[in-house]
């Protein structure tokens, strides 16, 4: 019992300090976290992005990829997940070292959700008839929302289904 309260203190305080890490993060602290999804969005968006301190990543299109489209609150969020879903099944060594591949884990899918949220918030600003229906911020942030839960849901349905396949065999 004292290893599960003392595995559950040690996640809850993880995530508390990634999120102030992240939340106290400049601009320019967070250009390396967001410096992977610019070539794909680069390649998906048919543009070109360039830095520049204090706004972010820019492009000719005028479109900004800055602190809060970093992907920083998903990446949280996606380590979270995946720490809480996995936490009990190792002793604590293993489980340090699970951890930690969670972390590089929760980047990669970061880098992917946050890359198909900005591709397809600009592919979104593209339709002229969405402006009719819906304000673009909205509408891109809605977007987000709805990406950013569908690759949670997927996450916990492979995790959960290779889960019950562990346990019957």
């Amino acid at each position: 019992m004292k290893k599960t309260i003392f595995k559950l203190s040690f996640l809850l305080l993880l995530v508390l300090a990634l999120k102030a890490v992240y939340s106290a993060s400049t601009l320019e602290q967070l250009r390396y976290f967001m410096l992977p999804m610019i070539p794909f969005i680069e390649l998906f968006s048919q543009t070109t992005f360039q830095w520049i301190p204090e706004v972010g990543y820019s492009s000719p299109l005028h479109i900004v990829i800055e602190k809060s489209c970093a992907g920083g609150n998903f990446f949280i969020i996606c380590f979270a997940f995946l720490s809480f879903k996995m936490w009990k099944f190792q002793p604590f060594l293993q489980f340090l070292f699970r951890i930690f591949l969670v972390g590089i884990c929760s980047y990669f899918i970061m880098i992917f959700a946050n890359t198909a949220r900005i591709v397809s918030a600009i592919k979104l600003t593209e339709w002229k008839v969405t402006e009719t229906f819906i304000d673009p911020k909205t509408a891109h942030l809605a977007l987000g929302c709805i990406l950013y839960i569908l690759i949670l849901l997927f996450m916990n349905h492979f995790i959960s289904s290779n889960y019950a396949k562990v346990q019957t065999t």
